[in-house]
């Protein structure tokens, strides 16, 4: 919440009112709706990316993952600090019987694509267009911050992939060594399926799927970021949409509060401004878009719970 609280703090710290509501009442809303369609397919290729990584551990239908994947994202704008991505691991052991540590195991897969993927926008945004000087040093101490975590990430998994047996015996080592001696069996278990969730990513082909479904997923994001940039009336050029992309869900990898508040709102505005769009004009449309992307995932979310039979109470058990 800290981290939220400060991150809101610099988006909206020269916020004028008067000028915001200003610019909600000029929007043109009508493109809300391919925004979020485009979301939605976003969402469609999440799902294809997981059931891909899921594969070696268990073949699950597309149409079965959807709801699981979609209940966990509206968790995320229910809970902090990304809790709906363990939420969507206990309803994955729940509906699809796929062990738990396997099931986090994809997770981190993902969150690794998907750093990596965002970085891989940023330096082909420097390429085209370069960074703007008002915004150079943040976005380099950014990019520098998010290769070195997202790098080490890279080669934790490729290690557990190429080397799970030294790893294994590396991590009985320890369990032998840290852990109570009632405790070890469980934790022995456990590190070996999480261990074995990586093996999907052995196979070439998988790994293929899963750098182009990121791709995917994040260019149709992106795409639908533009689309409800027309709602206002302002046009960017394309390595000014891919900093700000990059820039805003870089910095979801940051601990925040539900939804992503904040952390995914001061670096979209800081790039925006940065390019000469107002600082107002800015905060109108950033508000627009995370109250459109909240609203898609969380009603998705809810519309599969009510589907499926699923309860909140539920959730908050599968949280607890």
């Amino acid at each position: 919440m800290i981290v939220s609280g400060v991150s809101l703090y610099i988006a909206v710290r020269n916020l004028r009112p008067a000028e915001v509501w200003q610019a909600f009442r000029q929007a043109h809303y009508v493109w809300i709706l391919p925004a979020v369609t485009l979301y939605l397919f976003a969402l469609a290729a999440r799902t294809a990316r997981w059931k891909a990584l899921l594969s070696s551990e268990r073949r699950i239908a597309w149409r079965d993952l959807l709801p699981t994947m979609a209940m966990g994202r509206g968790a995320n704008n229910i809970y902090p600090f990304r809790t709906g991505e363990i939420v969507r691991v206990l309803l994955l052991r729940r509906r699809n019987d796929v062990p738990a540590a396997a099931g986090l195991a994809s997770i981190l897969v993902e969150r690794v694509f998907d750093g990596l993927t965002m970085i891989l926008l940023l330096l082909l945004a420097g390429l085209i267009g370069g960074i703007p000087a008002a915004r150079q040093v943040d976005l380099q101490a950014l990019l520098g911050l998010a290769a070195v975590i997202f790098g080490a990430a890279l080669a934790f998994v490729y290690a557990m992939v190429l080397w799970p047996q030294p790893i294994q015996r590396l991590a009985e080592w320890f369990i032998d060594r840290l852990i109570p001696h009632r405790f070890r069996p469980r934790v022995r278990g456990t590190t070996e399926r999480f261990i074995h969730g990586f093996s999907s990513v052995k196979s070439a082909w998988t790994l293929t799927l899963v750098m182009l479904f990121s791709i995917i997923v994040w260019s149709a994001e992106t795409i639908s970021y533009r689309l409800l940039m027309n709602a206002f009336g302002f046009d960017i050029n394309l390595h000014q949409l891919l900093l700000m992309s990059g820039a805003a869900n870089l910095g979801t990898a940051l601990p925040s509060g539900p939804g992503n508040i904040g952390t995914f709102d001061a670096p979209a505005i800081l790039i925006l401004t940065g390019i000469g769009i107002p600082e107002n004009t800015a905060i109108s449309y950033q508000t627009l878009l995370h109250a459109v992307l909240w609203s898609t995932e969380t009603f998705a979310g809810l519309w599969f719970m009510w589907r499926t039979g699923l309860k909140k109470r539920d959730l908050d058990q599968a949280k607890g």
